[in-house]
């Protein structure tokens, strides 16, 4: 009993120590999509099939789920989750004064069909692809292209460019369609990370490995769910990866790194080429400091590393995937020597019934309910391994992934599944007080989605509410990036510099752009409040809000507060609200139209969404 005395065995398993491949097989994330029946529908709750094996786990614990949130409050729901807007007065009013099935079927097309989807919907993936418009580290040089990867993303989300087809070109564009701007473009996926532009020549060799690193952990992250990157230097403490699965992958992207031509030797300038670094003819340029003879040449093949240590690199590595998955211990179908190791990635990762496209598919989806409901099926949306989350109801989740490979990989069906259903249109808690006690007491965690819990909105919706509710919004997409966090578009168009992250959007928990993450922290501190009441963002929102108010001529003080609510809040204010808010507006100055303004604008209702 108690910790492992250090004394007795290793902590880490000796480097030619063989990974415990038959154990790890065993692991729900590696085995084939179960084909597995739909649950009967038991007590008439059901809306379509998701319903069907929430209900089964329902009645299997003895959980009953709560009623049918307000039609108000899923209009505001489905507005924010689709497109990150607030839905305005008219169809707050429309939809509560007429509520039907047929109603909200159509609410959920018109906003999956919305051009303001993309936007919204791209962010999720630049998380990510740890997206910036720099290349970070000390000198953090800007990227004045790369809002050409952005654009792409967006294209795609709006376009529901099948999944596989969108992994594929992020991976791959350049190989697959060489000549299409577009999908060379979409390359930008891998080489987006971090880069340090300024190096000495002994520094040069190890940044290699590092840029490659950050490629192999980002796709291996994002698509497959799985921390490859641990087993860089070792292999992997918890999962069955080895340290030569690690370099096998890192073999696919040995010829993607820059290539040094066109040297001028006076002006000692190096112009980089490489692929997602430069769409378009775009030439990223460097400054450096001693001659190119001086410089080593950059080998096109990936080497083991004992320990992860470039100054002593062992055999060339041939381009392969981590053994545990299908195709993974005979990857010729895909690696043929004429082959390049980024397409035989592409296809691999993709192929459904050889490869790893039934985990591909898994992850994705998994991605898309998290987003919709606040947590994933798996809690660890990449992270799909031995030490991360199980699924709460795994059936669910493979029937999903399949129901996305049987619809040719198209997100969107994928999206209309979900928020059709019984479960996403709940209300926080059922009628009954004693039942919602013991739904608490038995499913805390509410892990049986029996209710909805609130979601506070994404630090760029947060922004994006402030300038929609005030009139000042631009929905117009730009091109290059704006620093200047005072600009009217949407937040999706600021540039994201690494070393000048927007303050804003900090607060409210942005990611840095360092790594890619698959679902941000929701913080709640002392500056979120003191911005929204002092910030001149606010300030400004909040006065441009009543002059927005003034100017639609309410009638009299009820008719103004009213307004301001469905505004803000997308629905009526109560007879109580009325009788408060109609203090502050008493006075019947500006000043005082302002101030009610400010007050709705800094609410928790207005950053959360029931």
């Amino acid at each position: 009993d108690g910790a492992v005395d250090p004394r007795d065995r290793p902590m880490v398993r000796p480097a030619g120590e063989t990974v415990d491949r038959e154990s790890g097989e065993n692991h729900w994330a590696f085995q084939p999509l179960m084909r597995s029946e739909i649950p009967p529908d038991g007590d008439g709750w059901t809306r379509n099939e998701i319903d069907q094996f929430i209900a089964a786990r329902h009645v299997e614990v003895g959980v009953v789920p709560s009623s049918e949130a307000a039609p108000g409050t899923l209009l505001r729901r489905l507005h924010f989750g689709l497109t990150g807007l607030p839905p305005i007065p008219a169809e707050v009013i429309d939809v509560t004064n007429d509520y039907n099935d047929a109603a909200y079927e159509a609410a959920v097309d018109r906003l999956l069909d919305s051009p303001h989807f993309g936007p919204h919907w791209a962010r999720m993936w630049l998380d990510v692809a740890r997206f910036a418009e720099s290349s970070g580290f000390e000198m953090d040089h800007d990227r004045p292209e790369a809002w050409r990867y952005r654009e792409f993303v967006i294209r795609a989300m709006n376009e529901d460019l099948p999944y596989d087809e969108f992994v594929q070109l992020q991976l791959a564009g350049d190989h697959l369609r060489p000549d299409d701007i577009d999908a060379v473009t979409a390359t930008g996926f891998v080489v987006g990370g971090v880069k340090n532009l300024i190096q000495s020549r002994k520094e040069y060799v190890r940044d290699r490995y590092d840029k490659i690193d950050d490629m192999v952990s980002t796709v291996s992250t994002g698509l497959l769910g799985l921390t490859v990157g641990c087993a860089r230097c070792h292999n992997h403490k918890f999962d069955p990866i080895s340290q030569r699965d690690y370099y096998h992958v890192a073999a696919a992207f040995a010829s993607t790194l820059s290539q040094v031509r066109e040297l001028k030797q006076d002006a000692m300038t190096v112009k980089l080429f490489s692929a997602g670094e430069a769409p378009g003819n775009r030439i990223e340029m460097v400054t450096v400091t001693e001659r190119s003879k001086d410089w080593p040449s950059i080998p096109a093949v990936v080497r083991f590393l004992p320990r992860g240590n470039s100054a002593n690199p062992q055999e060339a590595m041939s381009v392969g995937f981590p053994a545990v998955l299908p195709g993974g211990r005979t990857p010729t179908k895909w690696t043929a020597e004429s082959v390049p190791g980024r397409l035989a990635l592409a296809r691999w990762i993709t192929d459904v019934p050889e490869g790893a496209g039934q985990l591909l598919a898994r992850v994705i989806v998994n991605r898309l309910w998290a987003h919709h409901f606040g947590q994933g099926l798996v809690a660890t949306p990449s992270d799909f391994g031995t030490r991360g989350g199980a699924p709460t109801h795994p059936l669910l989740l493979d029937w999903l992934a399949t129901e996305l490979i049987r619809n040719g990989w198209r997100l969107k069906p994928i999206h209309k599944q979900m928020l059709m259903s019984a479960t996403y249109r709940q209300g926080y808690g059922v009628s009954d007080d004693r039942q919602t006690a013991r739904n608490t007491k038995l499913d805390p965690a509410n892990q049986l989605r029996w209710r909805r819990r609130p979601q506070r909105l994404q630090a760029e919706a947060i922004r994006d509410n402030l300038l929609a509710v005030s009139g000042r919004l631009d929905l117009k997409g730009i091109t290059v990036g704006s620093l200047d966090e005072n600009v009217r578009h949407r937040s999706i168009y600021l540039r994201v510099k690494r070393s000048r992250l927007q303050p804003v959007l900090q607060l409210f928990d942005a990611p840095d752009a360092l790594q890619g993450i698959g679902q941000r922290q929701t913080t709640t501190t002392a500056p979120q409040g003191l911005m929204l009441l002092n910030h001149p963002l606010v300030n400004d929102c909040a006065a441009a809000f009543a002059a927005r108010l003034a100017g639609e001529n309410p009638p009299n003080t009820r008719a103004l507060i009213d307004r301001g609510f469905l505004w803000s809040l997308g629905r009526h204010a109560s007879q109580d609200e009325v009788s408060l808010c109609a203090e502050i507006l008493e006075p019947g100055t500006p000043e005082a139209t302002r101030d009610f303004c400010q007050m709705l604008l800094c609410l928790n209702e207005f950053i959360y969404v029931e």
